[in-house]
C-alpha cells in the first residue's frame, strides 16, 4: 500500500519540482515502485519527464474532472508519472465538483494498492488543488531553500496544515522540512539553519532532515534537457543528495554498485539506448574503478 506524500510550499523557487523528480528517483533506484503526479499548471515536472502537453494526451485534469482511465505514463520500469494540463481555470472546475475537496484523494485510492510511495508535487499558492493535495496525502515533505526570503509564506502554511488536520485529514503529518540550495560556509546558510533547527524559534525544529540538499549546478540544467540530476550526472553532488533522503526516509540503504546498474538499466531501454550523457557517464565510472 503505497504512502503518499506531497511536496508542498507555497514559496516559490525551493525545489519543489526538482525534489519530486529526483526523490522520486531515488526511491527507484531502492527498489521503489514509484508514482509522481504534477497538479501545478506550470507543468514543470511534466515537462521535466518529457511530457508536452500540445499532444492532446490525457492528463490529471481529465482523470480528476471527467473520470477517465488513471493517464499514467512511464518514465521507467517501476518510476511513472501523471502529467498536469495546462488549463487556468482548473482550480474554478474543480470547485463545481461534489465533495471537490476530496477528489484528489478518491482518485489516488484505487491507486494506491500498485505503488509503494505516491508523490505529488504542488504549486507555490494557496487554492482548491493543494487542498486536495494536502487531504489525499499521509504526509507532507516541505522544501525549504536557503536565502533570507526562506520564511515567506511559511507561517500561512502552517495555519493550512492546521485546517487540514482539524477539519479533513486528522492523520496528516510533517514528514520533514528540507533545506535545499545548502552552501554549508555561507553566512546565511548557517543563519537559516540556526532559525529551523531552534525549537524555541520554529516549531517543526525536530522535522528537520538530517540530509541537505547542496546547491548544484545540474538542478538547473534538469529541466532545460528533460533529464533529472541522476541523469544528467550520477556522480555529481544532486544525485548523491537526493540518494541520502531517499534512504533517511525509507531506513533502507542503496543496492551495491548502484551507479552501474542505474545506468546500465538506461541503456537497455529502447528510448535511451544511444543516449550520449548515459553512455559518457557509464565510460567514466568504468575508468574509475579500473584505476583503482
Amino acid at each position: 500500500m503505497a504512502k503518499v506524500i506531497s511536496i508542498l510550499n507555497y514559496k516559490g523557487g525551493v525545489a519543489k519540482t526538482t525534489t519530486t523528480a529526483n526523490l522520486g528517483t531515488a526511491l527507484w533506484i531502492l527498489g521503489k515502485r514509484v508514482l509522481v503526479i504534477d497538479t501545478d499548471i506550470q507543468c514543470n515536472l511534466s515537462f521535466m519527464f518529457d511530457f508536452d502537453q500540445s499532444e492532446g494526451d490525457p492528463t490529471l485534469h481529465d482523470w480528476l474532472l471527467n473520470d477517465c482511465n488513471p493517464p499514467i505514463y512511464d518514465r521507467y520500469d517501476g518510476l511513472h508519472f501523471i502529467p498536469s494540463g495546462l488549463d487556468e481555470t482548473f482550480d474554478e472546475k474543480l470547485s463545481k465538483l461534489y465533495h471537490n475537496e476530496d477528489v484528489l484523494r478518491d482518485h489516488i485510492q484505487v491507486l494506491r494498492e500498485h505503488f509503494d510511495y505516491i508523490l505529488i508535487d504542488c504549486a507555490p499558492k494557496k487554492g482548491l488543488v493543494n487542498v486536495n493535495a494536502m487531504n489525499a496525502a499521509d504526509s507532507l515533505l516541505i522544501p525549504v531553500v536557503c536565502d533570507s526570503f526562506s520564511l515567506q509564506g511559511m507561517q500561512t502554511l502552517l495555519d493550512s496544515i492546521d485546517y487540514i488536520k482539524k477539519r479533513m485529514n486528522p492523520k496528516l503529518e510533517v514528514e520533514g522540512i528540507l533545506i535545499t540550495k545548502y552552501e554549508k560556509n555561507t553566512r546565511i546558510s548557517k543563519a537559516v539553519m540556526s532559525y529551523f533547527t531552534n525549537p524555541e524559534e520554529f516549531p517543526l525544529a525536530d522535522k528537520i532532515f538530517n540530509t541537505r540538499i547542496r546547491k548544484n549546478v545540474k538542478f538547473d540544467e534538469s529541466p532545460i534537457s528533460h533529464k533529472s540530476c541522476f541523469e544528467l550526472g550520477i556522480d555529481a553532488n544532486g544525485a548523491e543528495d537526493y540518494m541520502l533522503l531517499a534512504e533517511e526516509l525509507t531506513g533502507e540503504k542503496r543496492p551495491e554498485n548502484w551507479k552501474f546498474k542505474v545506468l546500465e538499466t538506461w541503456l537497455e531501454d529502447e528510448d535511451r539506448k544511444n543516449d550520449e550523457a548515459v553512455i559518457e557517464q557509464l565510460e567514466t565510472l568504468k575508468k574509475k574503478c579500473h584505476g583503482k
